[in-house]
C-alpha cells in the first residue's frame, strides 16, 4: 500500500515525516499506523507544523506526497495512548 513502508520506517526508527495533506504541507512524529473505520489505513501523529501543533489522525489515501526526514526525535509525545481506541487494528506504534 502507498507509503505504509516509509511510515513504517519511520516509526522504527522515530524520524520526522513531512506530508501534503489536505493541501497543506505538514511535519509530524509519527506514533501509530493502523486501520480506523472500515479497514481504513491511518496514521497517528503529533504535528509539530502546519495547521498548529498537536495530535492529528491522518488517513493515508488522502495524504498527496510524503518522506521521511532526517530529523529525529526521542519518547512520545504527551497524552500518547499507545492503544488508542480509534483504531481496529495496530500494524506498527511506538
Amino acid at each position: 500500500m502507498r507509503y505504509r513502508h516509509i511510515i513504517k520506517d519511520a516509526i522504527s526508527r522515530r524520524k520526522v515525516i513531512e506530508l501534503r495533506y489536505k493541501d497543506v504541507t505538514r511535519r509530524v512524529r509519527p506514533h501509530i499506523l493502523g486501520y480506523v473505520g472500515h479497514d481504513e489505513l491511518a496514521l497517528s501523529a503529533w504535528q509539530i507544523s502546519g495547521t498548529g501543533v498537536g495530535w492529528r489522525l491522518f488517513h493515508v489515501n488522502d495524504i498527496s506526497e510524503l518522506a521521511a526526514m532526517e530529523q529525529g526525535f526521542h519518547g512520545t509525545a504527551r497524552g500518547y495512548n499507545r492503544n488508542d481506541p480509534a483504531f481496529s487494528r495496530i500494524i506498527d506504534r511506538i
